[in-house]
């Protein structure tokens, strides 16, 4: 039976401050936690900047890695500290982040997969092995979002994710953060309550975003496993 490997690591990790790491190991932990009850997922968190996820049904798989990398791009904290600085020069200018941070590379496998899987750790099925060489190939490359298939869709979802991850490397802390809970299905009016601000400042950073590009590439892909598995 087909499943879905998601294998991702923390970008430029080792240039974080011990504590920095911590909280973002943390949030990512706790969102995974959330995400894992939605999507009937297995998560692991290893080597203090790495994790993967196992998903039972492969439609998900999309979805999901988006939810983790926005989640972990909406947590730069470099817009606030830079707003804060124009406002006063000489305040808060020590806390002012690189642009890097935070950001995640994250590969997807699809493929044959164990029935039983007490860790994932120890799995080595098809699509831990897709998940995990992609990975690896995305290491060497400039390019955060990849995919490995068993099926005939291999070319066509990597050309996805190639436009996926120039949409997403471009977007800010505050455009991630709105396309995030876009993807868990909020509303624009639900988002901007939840924000506490306009509902055009919501559909502003959704433009800017490319949530529509976004949101029509995760629908082909939903459309193509859930036809492969009726």
């Amino acid at each position: 039976m087909k499943k879905a490997v998601i294998t991702g690591d923390i970008i430029q990790s080792t240039k974080m401050k011990s504590n920095e790491r911590k909280m973002l190991i943390d949030e990512v932990d706790a969102a995974l936690k959330l995400l894992s009850k939605d999507y009937n997922m297995q998560y692991e968190l290893y080597r203090g900047d790495s994790f993967q996820c196992l998903l039972p049904h492969p439609e998900n798989a999309l979805r999901v890695a988006l939810l983790i990398k926005t989640f972990i791009k909406h947590l730069n904290p470099s817009e606030a500290f830079e707003l804060k600085s124009k406002e006063n020069p000489l305040k808060n200018q020590s806390m002012i982040y690189p642009v890097w941070m935070f950001d995640t590379r994250i590969a997807i496998g699809i493929g044959e997969g164990e029935e039983e899987i007490e860790s994932l750790g120890k799995a080595n099925g098809e699509a831990f092995l897709f998940s995990g060489r992609t990975l690896d190939n995305l290491k060497g490359s400039k390019q955060s979002i990849g995919i490995a298939t068993d099926d005939n869709y291999q070319l066509e979802l990597e050309t996805e994710c190639n436009l996926l991850d120039s949409i997403i490397a471009r977007n800010s802390a505050l455009q991630c953060e709105v396309i995030y809970l876009k993807l868990l299905g909020y509303t624009e009016i639900q988002i901007a309550k939840r924000l506490n601000i306009a509902q055009s400042a919501v559909n502003q950073r959704s433009n800017n975003g490319s949530w529509n590009a976004i949101h029509t590439m995760v629908l082909r892909y939903e459309t193509i496993y859930q036809e492969l598995e009726s």
